[in-house]
């Protein structure tokens, strides 16, 4: 059989509509950090997650658990949401906004997580596959 066509890694499909996107949190983290067409630039997307509590005031992380193997290797992905008050820890919201992109030129040492300035929110119930 022949070998997989390569796909550049900074490639992503265009979004969809011109509506809110519902998109996988790790989506989202992948198009803000390796997009090289910057996707995210002026779309209203979607993310459905857990709320995490951030350090500063009025920020806060929808969060989504990603299994490698199985539950027990499970990783957060975490996108930091600005501009709407956190909702109860561990709540499941369906936040709505645009993405917020980075201002420094190389990427710094440490955890950087991708912001989302949110417009809207709601309150949904914990899906039946909780994982990405």
């Amino acid at each position: 059989a022949p070998a997989p066509p390569k796909r550049d890694p900074g490639s992503f499909a265009p979004l969809a509509g011109g509506g809110p996107v519902d998109m996988p949190v790790g989506e989202f983290i992948g198009r803000a950090w390796d997009d090289d067409r910057k996707s995210l630039t002026g779309r209203v997307v979607r993310l459905t997650g857990f709320v995490v509590p951030a350090r500063r005031r009025d920020e806060w992380y929808v969060t989504r658990m990603q299994i490698a193997c199985c539950a027990a290797d499970a990783f957060a992905l975490k996108v930091l949401v600005k501009g709407l008050k956190a909702p109860p820890r561990d709540a499941w919201v369906e936040v709505t906004g645009t993405w917020v992109p980075h201002t420094f030129g190389k990427m710094p040492n440490g955890v950087v997580y991708p912001e989302l300035a949110a417009t809207g929110l709601v309150r949904v119930p914990a899906p039946s596959e909780p994982y990405e």
